[in-house]
């Protein structure tokens, strides 16, 4: 080749090494946002492809230099040398460069979806902790299971706590990758977003914690307190057997029954510290540990009252043995206490019943409150039932007696009267309260039928929909009823933890529906708003495909719509082999563009949706770039024929002037020096020659 030939495919060798090495520069950085890095690994990547490109004009070069070479003149093949040493030390700059950029780029670029990776589960662990610290505190049966229910917390919380480690890896992963990138999403705010809200489900865990733990303690000294009251009401009355069955005098008796008595009316205190103990845990533990509570206190009361009915009944008896008139006097008095006493706690339940009514736009707070002290003041008169019952049944014993006892007869009758009366006004207090409390708590399952209605319209009418516009319209109307479903289920988890106000206010049976209800409604809500979730996905899925149709659509086009002019400009009839080459080289371009046009079809036909018109653009692209890609294929194939014939001309071309310059020098060798021709000695070597010409003129190729 010549020295022209050379110089230009040097230069077009080293054009391209400075290209790549332009492209590479404009490329090294691994900062910046994820997207923007694949981008960058993907342009260094085609770099990398784009190799054996460079290596062709590299080997052209260096063919184009083997001639130069084996020039006589020493400044030329020095001058060659220096060139190709110059082209290969860049060659060798170029080739580690793109290895370099590219695997620093593709390190980074791994290294931050192994820590997205890793992130994404943490998170998922951390929505995990957060729905199970949103839902509320199950109330239990006794201490035994919330004893254990503070166990399981507690291992929860030592979980929680395990994950710390994870966190500061992250933590340190994301740093090491803000060092690198300078992305905002692993950002000094973002790390501390993270860690703010593990600690937040930390924290949260611990105050549950907490919570339980009281809640077990309560109950422990509630059971205590029980405990110790049932071993002093069986130590009283052993004491009280063992005093009557002791051979003393009746005022001796009569004395340590009194003391005995007033011991035992001294611990109503500690009864009604059992008993406030009982009405405190009814809101902590379940419906069955409740009623439990309850049945315990009221146990202990009615032990109470034996005991005290006993130490009476012992007085009594005792009393009988003495002077009738001392001990109806003694009774007159106790009587007239007692009736002080009951009627002293029946004006403070009537003024208690008349203080704090709440106005007409009261909270629910609020009812609960005004019921619960209804309910309490009822409560506590029934509990009274048997004191009344008691003065009765003294004042019965006062008509054994010749004195009159008209006085306390009246007594005891206004004070049963104003019992039935304040009892009567507890009773309607509570039963309105009731009745308006009622219809609060009802109120969340009426929301969530109307909701529930409103979502299977939804639902039903987004099935058909396939219009761009009509598909936005039905996202919005699916986000706001996600909207409202997320105020529905803090409604309904509210009413999920009033297990024992349910009980309460609507009974065993009737709250035991209504937890059926609800349990269906919270499950029925998750459904539907799972089936909103995939409904609003299905949505906005056919609205990004439409969209990402439309894109990758008018980008493939417009890629044909260049490669068919560029294919139809290179196709015309070249004057050498180098022209051919370089125009085969054009074509094989061409066509690798058009088979990697071939995974963006692939991926087109993906985003095809059910709209008839992108199915009709994607069949006639599709058509496009078949009949584009079968002319390049062909016209590739036709060079590389046309090179071959070219090539195979050009060596028998060779041949002959090489065969025709051995014959010249052979026939000069038959032109002596005088200038005469002459074969003497030599006829068989002429005769040969001739018949060589013979045949080379016959057969138009030499021997």
């Amino acid at each position: 080749m010549t020295q022209q030939e050379f110089k230009e495919s040097l230069e077009a060798a080293l054009s391209w090494m400075r290209v790549v090495q332009e492209r590479l520069k404009a490329n090294d950085n691994t900062q910046g946002p994820r997207d923007a890095l694949e981008g960058r690994l993907r342009e260094t990547e085609k770099i990398h492809h784009s190799v054996h490109e460079g290596r062709l004009k590299m080997d052209k070069a260096l063919v184009a230099a083997e001639n130069l070479l084996k020039s006589e003149d020493e400044e030329l093949r020095n001058h060659t040398h220096a060139k190709l040493k110059d082209l290969k030390s860049l060659w060798e700059e170029t080739s580690t460069y793109i290895i370099h950029c590219h695997s620093r780029i593709e390190w980074v670029w791994l290294h931050w979806g192994e820590y997205l990776k890793a992130y994404e589960e943490f998170e998922l662990w951390l929505t995990r902790q957060q729905r199970s610290l949103d839902v509320g505190v199950e109330l239990q049966l006794g201490v035994k299971e919330k004893l254990w229910q503070v166990d399981q917390q507690r291992v929860g919380l030592s979980d929680i706590q395990g994950q710390a480690a994870l966190l500061e890896r992250l933590l340190d992963e994301a740093s090491a990758l803000h060092n690198r990138t300078q992305d905002p999403s692993v950002d000094p705010q973002a790390q501390e977003g993270l860690q703010e809200d593990y600690n937040d489900v930390r924290d949260r865990a611990e105050e549950r914690l907490s919570l339980l733990q009281k809640m077990a303690e309560e109950h422990q000294t509630y059971q205590g307190c029980v405990h110790r009251f049932q071993s002093w009401l069986l130590s009283k009355t052993k004491e009280l057997t063992d005093l009557m069955e002791r051979e003393e005098t009746a005022e001796n008796k009569l004395k340590a029954l009194q003391a005995l008595d007033d011991s035992v009316a001294g611990e109503e205190k500690t009864l009604q510290h059992i008993e406030g103990l009982s009405e405190a845990l009814r809101g902590t533990t379940s419906p069955s540990g409740a009623e439990v509570v309850v049945e315990e206190a009221e146990e202990l009361r009615l032990g109470w009252q034996r005991l005290r009915q006993g130490l009476c009944e012992g007085e009594e008896g005792l009393r009988s043995s003495l002077d009738s008139h001392s001990q109806y006097t003694a009774r007159c008095q106790r009587l007239g206490e007692d009736i002080g006493h009951l009627r002293v706690l029946l004006q403070g339940l009537d003024q208690e019943l008349g203080e704090g009514r709440d106005p007409p736009d009261h909270t629910e707070e609020q009812m609960v409150g005004q019921w619960r002290k209804y309910t309490g003041v009822r409560n506590t008169l029934a509990g009274e039932e048997s004191q009344v019952e008691l003065l009765k049944a003294q004042l019965k014993e006062l008509f054994r007696f010749s004195e009159d006892s008209r006085h306390l007869s009246d007594d005891v009758l206004a004070v049963v009267k104003e019992h039935q009366s304040v009892k009567s006004r507890a009773t309607r207090l509570c039963s309105e309260s009731e009745s308006g409390l009622r219809n609060i708590l009802q109120d969340p399952l009426l929301v969530f039928a109307q909701w529930s209605h409103m979502v299977f319209q939804v639902l039903e009418n987004s099935a058909e929909v396939t219009d761009f516009s009509n598909n936005t319209m039905m996202v919005q109307n699916i986000e706001r009823l996600l909207r409202d479903s997320g105020q529905l289920q803090e409604r309904l988890s509210l009413l999920q933890v009033k297990g024992g106000l349910l009980d309460s206010v609507f009974g065993p049976e009737r709250a035991d529906g209504m937890q059926g209800e609800l349990t269906a409604a919270v499950r029925n809500r998750e459904l539907l708003y799972a089936q909103l979730l995939s409904r609003e996905s299905q949505l906005q899925g056919l609205i990004s495909r439409t969209k990402d149709f439309d894109a990758a659509y008018e980008s493939l086009r417009s890629k044909l719509s260049t490669l068919q002019p560029q294919l139809l400009a290179a196709d015309s009839l070249q004057p050498d082999i180098l022209a051919k080459k370089s125009q085969a080289d054009r074509f094989m371009v061409i066509q690798k563009d058009l088979e990697d046009c071939e995974a963006q079809l692939t991926a087109l036909e993906t985003l095809v949706s059910s709209s008839q018109s992108h199915r009709t653009q994607f069949e006639r692209l599709y058509a496009d770039w078949k009949h584009l890609h079968t002319t390049a294929r062909l016209k590739v194939s036709e060079s590389e024929e046309s090179i071959s014939d070219h090539e195979s001309f050009h060596n028998s071309l060779l041949n002959m002037e090489k065969w025709l310059m051995i014959m010249k020098q052979k026939l000069e060798s038959f032109h002596s020096q005088s200038g005469e021709w002459s074969i003497e000695g030599r006829q068989h070597e002429a005769e040969v020659c001739v018949c060589v010409c013979v045949s080379i003129s016959v057969n138009k190729t030499p021997l």
